[in-house]
């Protein structure tokens, strides 16, 4: 093959890497694909130049973000393009320093650095970041996954692309030492360093993974019974909600029948229900409609509702996604949704963007971000309860959680059960909901807690502390369930430690590059022939 077709070559390697990738995700979960796609960008990066390994990673992550966040053209194809071509630039970073360091022994170390460095960067910046496809949030069901709650998502994270790249550094020798032997059948066997280091990753992953899943703290108090509604919703996409109070009608309607049974005895009484994110379409501060069909559930129940609701404000066609704790007496307690969906419930740039994209007109007021942590301080069953609230998208996102779990100075404490509202109704038919049961799932597991989730139409149920699964709803179904949960408080070394984590994960791989001295000492490559040098791509 001609140099310039190896360049080629190369760069398919890369895209192709990045499907690979994308396919350990949900709902196809191939998970054994991901360090083998790793390994195939890494190993695509080391054998071009730099300009070619910047282009090589933004193809790998091309490929990659085109597989996971395909449900993004819900929102219309610009907008899935847009963010694919945005987060693939990530990506480009990591090939040029697999690329620039392909001479230097190590080199994959600083590309396993960059990597763990890009999720957290991207997960953050710009406007709000996106960190949906973190490699942790497909462990779930993995021999990994019981690490999560002792080093966090950053460090299984760590020890997923150190095990790819490091296949990928494994098979670059093993082909350099094939090449070698081709000159020289006398030279010595291949050595047996890189199968250490693998063999060395795969056994403290899969022990770490196997004792990590006997750790779970003591819950602190009686358990709660918790009624979760999903009250279903008539269509997809923008006009999933359908008519005018119809969503609220929805779930007043399953609440009904959920007090039903609940009278007929088939189910506990709750100390409190959850509607989900979207639960009413219209104000029900200002509504009077919406105000009379929550109020009137509140009434059958006989219990506080914590209900999902669009709100209006704080400013002129404004709006914010907030979460609201109604008594008999009214809302006692609030919270607004910090994390929001770009292009889904706000617009940057929106003087900029609506004339481009006109379908982007359809997502209406701007949603405002709320500013507080999560967590509801109210009363349930006669005692103070401090209700963690989490609303749909911010669960990707680290900080917001774990100011959640945790608590902060401004709520007096952390949460004490934890609940996510959302509404995956514009994205009905996608694998979307799968890959946001996932990183529900994840934060269960970091956080040792179990989750209750409450959605308009798609899986609503319990997610328990170990990340599983024990109940959720059909899809595109009304449904109500009555579920038991204790009462938690205790921190796992994931969320009180994170930050610790999130540096040193970026940290030691160039620690360890440097300790061994490598960082400053290009090694020679061995070639075929004296030319091969110069012919390389």
């Amino acid at each position: 093959m001609s140099p310039r077709a190896t360049r080629w070559a190369w760069l398919g390697v890369a895209l192709v890497s990045g499907v690979v990738v994308g396919l350990g995700f949900p709902p196809y979960h191939v998970w054994p694909a991901i360090p083998v796609g790793l390994a195939g960008v890494a190993l695509a990066c080391r054998q071009v130049r730099p300009g070619r390994g910047l282009a090589a990673g933004y193809l790998f992550g091309v490929g990659f973000y085109g597989v996971v966040i395909h449900w993004m053209s819900a929102l219309g194809w610009p907008v899935l393009l847009v963010l694919t071509a945005w987060m693939a630039v990530w990506y480009a970073l990591v090939g040029l320093v697999l690329a620039l360091t392909r001479r230097w022994r190590g080199g994959w170390l600083a590309g396993v650095a960059v990597w763990l460095g890009v999720e957290w960067a991207g997960a953050r910046w710009p406007i709000g970041g996106f960190g949906w496809a973190r490699l942790a949030y497909a462990t779930p069901g993995t021999p990994i996954a019981g690490l999560l709650p002792l080093v966090s998502s950053s460090g299984v994270g760590l020890l997923i692309v150190a095990t790819g790249f490091g296949l990928g550094a494994a098979a670059e020798r093993w082909w350099q030492w094939r090449q070698h032997r081709a000159i020289d059948p006398t030279s010595r066997r291949f050595p047996l360093a890189w199968p250490a280091v693998l063999a060395g990753l795969l056994l403290v992953s899969g022990l770490g993974g196997w004792a990590g899943s006997f750790y779970q703290p003591a819950p602190d108090g009686p358990s709660l019974t918790v009624a979760v509604i999903q009250g279903n919703v008539p269509g997809r996409g923008i006009d999933a909600l359908g008519p005018r109070y119809t969503v609220e009608n929805n779930h007043l309607s399953e609440t009904i029948l959920a007090q039903a049974r609940i009278n007929a005895g088939q189910d506990s009484r709750p100390d409190f229900v959850v509607w989900p994110e979207n639960s009413t379409a219209t104000d029900p501060l200002t509504d009077q409609t919406t105000h009379a069909i929550v109020q009137a559930a509140v009434d059958l129940v006989g219990v506080p509702i914590l209900v999902g609701a669009i709100t209006d404000g704080p400013g002129p066609d404004e709006r914010q996604t907030t979460g609201l704790w109604w008594t008999s007496t009214g809302v006692t307690a609030v919270y607004h949704k910090r994390n929001l969906v770009p292009f889904g419930e706000w617009i940057p740039a929106r003087q900029f963007f609506v004339p481009l994209v006109p379908a982007l007109a359809y997502v209406g007021a701007q949603s405002i971000p709320g500013t507080d942590p999560g967590v509801l301080d109210v009363s349930a069953a006669g005692q103070p309860l401090r209700v963690g609230d989490i609303i749909c998208f911010e669960l990707a996102y680290d900080d917001t959680f774990d100011q959640m779990i945790a608590g902060t100075a401004s709520t007096g404490g952390g949460a004490q059960v934890a609940v996510v509202q959302t509404s995956n109704a514009m994205f009905t038919g996608t694998v979307q909901m799968s890959q946001q049961e996932a990183i529900t799932r994840v934060r269960a597991m970091e956080s040792r807690r179990e989750v209750l989730v409450a959605t308009t139409n798609s899986l609503a149920g319990l997610i328990d502390a170990q990340g599983r699964i024990v109940y959720h709803a059909q899809l595109a179904t009304a449904d109500a369930q009555v579920f038991t949960v204790p009462i938690r408080t205790a921190l796992t070394p994931a969320v009180a430690y994170r930050p610790v984590f999130d540096a040193a994960t970026i940290a030691a791989p160039l620690l360890v590059w440097l300790v061994l001295g490598l960082a400053g000492r290009p090694r020679r490559r061995p070639t075929a022939t004296a030319t091969s040098t110069k012919e390389r791509p």
